[in-house]
């Protein structure tokens, strides 16, 4: 639909070098190139520093995957802001699947909140400001010792 505003789509069949060369191509190209890739096979050792926006299309099982794909494209160099979409469709198993994750993520933050490590994790605020005190003299510290040498 895109024609030549679209690059070669990425999928788990194109080899590593190749993906580069799309990558490549992508980071040449002018403002409005579309690149297609399936999540996984895109976010296998891929920085796309060009991308102004992401729009990701299918809902994964492993929130994890969708991050990753997403810090991708925020990568140091970053050139250009970055708008994440997630493009859903309706009476699909893209709906079934968005429930499940969010029936994962109620139980994960029922279980972390209530846990004993998350109530041992808590710092009160004299803990922190030592803690940043510290780190702001193991800098000033850094910075002499490079001064006298």
């Amino acid at each position: 639909m895109l024609g030549s505003q679209c690059t070669e789509p990425i999928n788990g069949s194109v080899s590593p070098a190749k993906r580069q060369e799309i990558i490549d191509g992508f980071d040449k190209a002018p403002a409005g190139q579309v690149l297609v890739s399936q999540i996984v096979a895109g976010g296998t050792s891929l920085n796309i520093q060009s991308a102004s926006v992401v729009i990701i299309c299918e809902p994964q099982l492993k929130p994890s995957i969708e991050s990753q794909a997403i810090s991708r494209a925020y990568r140091m160099g970053q050139a250009r802001n970055v708008l994440v979409y997630r493009l859903l469709a309706s009476n699909t198993v893209d709906e079934r699947v968005t429930d499940l994750l969010e029936e994962k993520q109620t139980v994960f933050d029922d279980f972390a909140d209530k846990s004993v490590a998350a109530q041992k994790v808590e710092v009160d605020k004299k803990t922190f400001g030592n803690i940043i005190q510290e780190e702001i003299d193991r800098i000033n510290g850094e910075r002499k010792s490079k001064v006298k040498a």
